[in-house]
């Protein structure tokens, strides 16, 4: 499995900043798959977090969700910023990360909310995954505010 660059994440953010618009994308992980989500989301983000809504989610619909959100339009007021030329670099970054984590190769994605305890503020969209790959556990968190 090649090395996370953390650069890629970073990369994906500066590629959407806008107008009122600002993406954060946070991947924790890896952590062994035995522990629990909350307890691990816990001792990954923050132990204020509450979590809702989980749902089973196949791989196509997980890294259609992503895709989606990451290519928002917003509107007159807030959005990324000639978005359109930086469509093919941006779905490229995100193929780099999942594949760095073996996203193709997962035995479960798990879609959740965040009650309490988000990492960032959600304005405009959010998405987190639980991805289970080879005995390993990754969360994936990304948003966008203003």
């Amino acid at each position: 499995m090649p090395h996370l660059n953390s650069q890629d994440l970073k990369k994906i953010e500066h590629l959407l900043y806008g107008l009122n618009y600002e993406v954060s994308l946070r991947l924790y992980g890896p952590m062994n798959s035995e522990q629990g989500l909350i307890e691990t989301v816990k001792t990954l983000i923050s132990d204020e977090c509450e979590l809702s809504g989980l749902l089973r989610r196949s791989l196509f619909a997980a890294k259609t969700v992503m895709t989606n959100c990451l290519l928002y339009k917003g509107d007159d007021g807030s959005k990324p910023l000639e978005l359109d030329s930086k469509k093919a670099e941006i779905i490229q970054l995100l193929n780099n990360i999942l594949s760095t984590i073996g996203f193709e190769n997962a035995e479960m994605v798990v879609e959740f909310g965040f009650k309490q305890g988000h990492p960032a503020y959600p304005v405009f969209w959010d998405f987190a995954y639980d991805i289970h790959v080879e005995d390993e556990r990754w969360i994936f968190v990304g948003s966008s505010s203003d």
